[in-house]
This record gives C-alpha cells, structure tokens and sequence, in this order.
C-alpha cells in the first residue's frame, strides 16, 4: 500500500506561503526605503550650521553693507527660503533689541542673473539664529554655476569673526569665498546690488568662511 504525500504537499504549501510572505516583506521594505529616501531628500536642509551659542565672534556693525558667501552646488538642489541673521536669538551680546527688515538675494554669479530676492522681517519663522522668508518660486541651481547668497544689512548687527569649522558648511554645496561690495568689501550700501569682491577660502582658508556672517538659505535635493 502506498504512503500518503500528504505531509510532502503540505510541506510545499508551505514553503510557498513562506517565499511569498518573504518576497511580499521585500517589497514592503524596498518600498519603504523608496519612501524614507524621498522623504529624506525633500528634508529642508540649511547651508551654513551655525550655532546658538558657541559660534564664537561677536555681534557687530559700522554701517550697511552688502555681505554673504559664493558657492557652488555638489548636487542638484533646490533652494526654498533665504535667511537673515538676527542677533536678538543669539547668546553672543550686545546684539540689537529688534530685527529690521532686510532683503537677501540670491544671483547666479555665472550669469549674473538675480535669481531671486526676498525681503526677511521679524515675522518670518526662525531656524536657530535666523528667519528665513519662503521664495514664491523655489530655484533649482545647477552643478556648473557659481552663485552668491548676500544680505544688505541696514541697521542689523552681524557676526563678526565666528569659528565655524569646515564641517559646519553643508555637504551638499562647496563654499567658495565670503562675498561682499566695493573694494575690500568696504562700501556701504542701503539697496541690494550684485556683489563684487571675494574673499576665497581657497586663498584664505576657514578664514574666509569666518569673516563675517549675515546671510543664509534653505533648500532641498533633487539629485
């Protein structure tokens, strides 16, 4: 007489429920992955990590003057607010008791097209120690450009001489030199204009980075 193959045939049920639980888990996790990855480059980053309070420096200001940093994009990114440093959310002292308003521009150095401007208050949302205002139209910069985010400071203070490190600088963006107008970058302006002078980091090193800090953005990655 012969055997039942019951236990066989249950075995390979079995073992087809197991692969497809497996391959249906793998799919689940793959798709997960996907959703970690997209919601992680949709993540606002910022481009400059400077800190609350041991950012070194000092709060400081003889006059408007335009101010900021060149750059270019490691990865294609897309940037979403551009920010002003407020010194009243500083620990650093002797800071101003209010914010006034500012405009902060971002131009494509290589074009030497203003690509977008916005005008920073105190009401925008704050981000550690700046307010960032959102752009109507967020712009997505190349890999190939050279671009320059830069403040007018009016009668706000900025950072003078921080100790930021190389680290502090997004990896997503190379920073190129401290941006500012005028020989030396000495000449006081009330109204926004295309900066001129360049104070390199490759010529100068972290100095460059830590000459003075007033400007700042957001953005995402695209890729």
């Amino acid at each position: 007489m012969k055997k039942k193959c019951w236990p066989v045939q249950s075995n390979l049920v079995a073992a087809a429920v197991v692969a497809t639980i497996v391959a249906v888990g793998g799919a689940a996790s793959q798709a997960a992955a996907s959703e970690r990855s997209s919601a992680l480059k949709a993540t606002s980053r910022v481009a400059l990590s400077v800190p609350v309070s041991n950012s070194g420096g000092f709060n400081y200001t003889q006059g408007s003057y335009l101010e900021g940093f060149e750059f270019t994009a490691n990865r294609s990114i897309t940037v979403t607010r551009l920010g002003a440093y407020d010194s009243s959310l500083s620990k650093l002292p002797n800071g101003a008791a209010s914010f006034a308003t500012v405009p902060v521009a971002l131009y494509d150095l290589s074009t030497g097209a203003l690509v977008r401007e916005v005008q920073v208050s105190a009401s925008d949302p704050a981000t550690g120690i700046y307010r960032y205002a959102a752009l109507a139209r967020p712009a997505k910069l190349n890999k190939t450009d050279k671009y320059a985010v830069v403040w007018v400071s009016l009668s706000n203070y900025y950072i003078a001489s921080p100790k930021l490190v190389a680290s502090d600088v997004n990896p997503a963006i190379k920073y190129l030199a401290m941006a500012g107008y005028g020989p030396g970058g000495l000449t006081m302006t009330s109204v926004m204009v295309r900066p001129n002078w360049f104070y390199s980091k490759r010529a100068h090193g972290l100095a460059a980075i830590n000459y003075d800090l007033g400007p700042n953005f957001k953005f995402t990655v695209s890729g």
